[in-house]
Order: C-alpha cells, then sequence, then structure tokens
C-alpha cells in the first residue's frame, strides 16, 4: 500500500489494525483504554486525526494531560510514516510547544507530515489544532525505521506473526 493508493479524505484502516499483536495505545481498535485514532489523507499529502478526550486523559479538571497530547502527536507523526512509506518506526526524539491546553469534549486535529531523511532517520512535523482553526500545540519529530532484528528481539514476535508483518521492516531512509 503506497500514498497514492488512498484517496484524499478517505478515512485510512491501517493494514496492521488486523494484526493481533498489534495492540497499539495510539491505533488499534481492541485496545480499551487507546485513542481509537482514525486517520485521513489530506489533499496536500498530509495526513489527520480527528479526537475528543474524555476525563479519563484529565490532567488538571477539564484539561487534557499534556502526557497525553505527546502521545498523540508521536501517533499521528508515526503513522503518517507508515501509511506514506509502508514502514514501521520507532521515535528517537520528539520536542512540542504546547502554545494552548487542550480541553476535554473539544474535537481537535492533528496534523502531520514527513519533512525530510537522512542519516537512518526520519523526520515528521505536526500541529494539533482546535475547532477555530487555532493552533495549540507544534510538534518535531525523528523516527528510526525497525529492522527486523529490533522486531523479534523487542516484540516477541512469533514466526507466524512476523511473517505476516516482516515486509514493515528493513526499509532504508536515504537521503534528501
Amino acid at each position: 500500500m503506497t500514498v497514492s493508493s488512498f484517496r484524499v479524505g478517505e478515512e485510512i484502516e491501517f493494514p496492521w489494525q488486523a494484526e493481533p499483536a498489534f495492540n497499539c495505545f495510539g491505533c488499534s481498535p481492541r485496545n480499551p483504554v487507546g485513542l481509537k485514532l482514525r486517520m485521513r489523507k489530506l489533499a496536500e499529502g498530509e495526513f489527520a486525526a480527528e479526537t475528543v478526550f474524555s476525563e479519563d486523559y484529565a490532567s488538571y479538571p477539564g484539561i487534557v494531560h499534556g502526557g497525553i497530547v505527546q502521545v498523540l502527536l508521536d501517533e499521528v507523526m508515526g503513522d503518517t510514516l507508515a501509511l506514506v512509506h509502508g514502514m514501521l518506526a520507532f521515535s528517537v526524539s520528539l520536542s512540542s510547544r504546547m502554545l494552548l491546553p487542550l480541553r476535554v469534549g473539544v474535537r481537535y486535529a492533528t496534523t502531520a507530515r514527513i519533512t525530510g531523511r537522512g542519516n537512518g532517520v526520519l523526520h515528521t512535523e505536526a500541529e494539533i489544532t482546535g475547532p477555530d482553526g487555532e493552533v495549540h500545540v507544534m510538534a518535531r519529530g525523528t523516527f528510526q525505521p525497525i529492522r527486523s532484528e529490533q522486531a523479534r528481539d523487542l516484540m516477541d514476535l512469533d514466526e507466524a506473526t512476523f511473517g505476516r508483518v516482516r515486509h514493515y521492516f528493513d526499509h532504508g531512509t536515504g537521503e534528501s
């Protein structure tokens, strides 16, 4: 599956969602406490997810916990890499600037794009905007593609599972 196979505006079902071993906090529909994110391709080649947080994700009354906001950013940037390049990657670094707090019960859009690659990593940017279009958070992320030996060592995948998902590993990043 490549980025060109997604139509603008369509909701994307992640190809790995059917894999029982993948119970991602960000995107798995089976994770009972997860975010269950759904992505859409935008006209500019970016990807976005809409999110409304419940009180379960609050820190102060009515305010979304900053750590959960970081998870959201990390997830949307990582999923963008997976959808564009067909690879899974570990986040290496994530930096963000919180301009405005996110409120519980409000719909936010998180939009991500790939900004570069080289030296074995890929670079991304994202922002979270509120319903009025005002930017609440800006972020940058660096990701390292997962190698097969890392997947085998760290993910406890049995041979059958590894065989089904091996095409997500061992992608080079090239230079740009």
